[in-house]
């Protein structure tokens, strides 16, 4: 999959465009395919060095998509769910 990210805290030159492996969900998560995404306040304080953010860090706080797959915890949300 393509994600913006950083490997190290600074301004707007830091973002790096990328191939990423796909993640993988865990036991109590779910894996959406992102349709559309944006950076918003958070992602700008993270990039500047948020306290806690481990590097590399994928970027994109709020997000748009379609459940494509669920752990086996995961209740309330199904396959194909917007």
């Amino acid at each position: 999959m393509k994600a913006v990210r950083i490997h190290e805290f600074g301004g707007p030159e830091v973002l790096r465009y990328e191939d990423v492996p796909d993640p993988q969900p865990r036991k109590d998560q779910v894996l959406v395919r992102v349709k559309a995404c944006s950076l918003n306040h958070l992602d700008v304080w993270v990039r500047k060095g948020l306290p806690g953010v481990k590097l590399p860090h994928i970027l994109g706080s709020d997000i748009a998509g379609e459940v494509v797959e669920t752990g086996e915890y995961v209740t309330g949300f199904s396959i194909g769910q917007r």
